[in-house]
Order: structure tokens, then sequence, then C-alpha cells
């Protein structure tokens, strides 16, 4: 677990992820679109969500598909909080794009990005080379 939120820190602070309005939004629409870029539907996926450092107490996000399948949804989150939405696997290859929506405030999103949860082999991507000191 202790791997899991390092991991979840870093990808925060490497800035390699998409960044969403800290603005305030409409409450009657705040959600945003994610593209979900799939390389196999046998890959299970989730989404990391980083809720808004500034404005909302607790909040949670609620993830949708296309044709507004529910996903899942995050806990409660308080500012500068993260979580992982688990959605498993069933996206064919190729973009889906996704529904976050706020629910509790009226607020976006701070961070969103694509996690491939049970890899069965080693990461020799940026995160291993963080890893290994540069």
């Amino acid at each position: 677990m202790k791997i899991f939120l390092l991991f979840a820190v870093l990808v925060v602070i490497m800035g390699q992820s998409s960044h969403a309005d800290h603005g305030g939004c409409d409450p009657e629409d705040c959600r945003t679109e994610f593209r979900l870029s799939s390389t196999s539907d046998l890959r299970k996926y989730g989404i990391l969500i980083v809720a808004p450092k500034d404005g909302c107490h607790r909040m949670r996000f609620r993830v949708q598909g296309e044709s507004e399948v529910w996903l899942g949804h995050t806990p409660p989150l308080g500012p500068g909080e993260l979580a992982v939405v688990r959605m498993g696997l069933g996206f064919p290859p190729g973009d889906h794009v996704l529904t976050i929506t706020a629910v509790g405030c009226d607020a976006f999103p701070a961070t969103l990005r694509r996690v491939t949860l049970a890899k069965f082999s080693p990461d020799h991507g940026w995160r291993a080379a963080m890893a290994g000191g540069g």
C-alpha cells in the first residue's frame, strides 16, 4: 500500500497528467471528459483522480463511460486527496471518452491519469527510472 501511495504522489509531482480547470463550475455541468486510451480489452484500467486543493471540504467523483454507463466513483475526498477508480477490463483497443462528474461540490478534478492495474511485468518506464535514482 505504501508503494501505491508513493506512486500516486510521484504521478502528481511529475506533472505528466492532464490538468483540469481549477475554477468552479456550473452546478448543472460539473463534469469533464477524459480520453482513456486502451491497448487491449484484456487489461484492467483505473483512473487516478485528485481533488482540488481548495474550494471544497468533501466531494466524490463519478466516472461514466460511453452512453453514461456507470464505471465507478471515488470515496469522499478532502482537499488535495486522491483515489483510484478501478474500472476493470473490457475496453477494446482505441480511445474511449469517459465523463468525470463532481458530486457534492462545484469543482473540476485537479488531476486525472490513466492507471493500468494488475501488471504482470516489471515497469521499465519513468517510474522505474525514478526508483533507480534517475
